[in-house]
């Protein structure tokens, strides 16, 4: 299976010996550190790691891991911001991710529901908490 995590079968997207291969994916929540941190070095999957790692492209660049770590030193909500679009314009400009598709999605709620706050990250009814009428 493509996605399994069997380390015996060479057909495993951990494994994909290609140039290139294709799969969207995406992170759940607000906060960009854990997707962001799959793409360093030292989770690129190997035999030597028994084929485990998130890194799945291979792609290794230090200036990015130097991002990564400095994003899980800093708790600055705009400093996390601005870490994860120089994170991800490395991973535009070295060709490690190449966007091609959006899964867009349609949600809506009644004009009587206040307090809604759509989130492209999360599930429409993150904040239910705070909606009132």
């Amino acid at each position: 299976m493509f996605f399994g995590g069997d380390q015996s079968s060479p057909d495993t997207y951990q494994k994909l010996f290609a140039d290139i291969e294709m799969y969207t994916n995406n992170f759940n929540g607000t906060d960009p550190e854990a997707y962001m941190g799959s793409w360093v070095c030292s989770e690129i999957p190997s035999p030597s790691n028994n084929w485990l790692g998130n890194n799945m492209p291979r792609y290794c660049n230090p200036e990015y891991d130097a991002l990564s770590a400095e994003m899980g030193g800093t708790a600055d909500i705009n400093e996390r911001a601005r870490l994860a679009k120089a994170m991800n314009d490395l991973l535009m400009r070295d060709g490690a991710m190449i966007p091609l598709v959006h899964r867009g999605s349609v949600s809506a709620f009644a004009n009587t529901l206040k307090g809604v706050r759509m989130n492209t990250w999360d599930s429409e009814t993150w904040n239910a908490a705070d909606w009132s009428r």
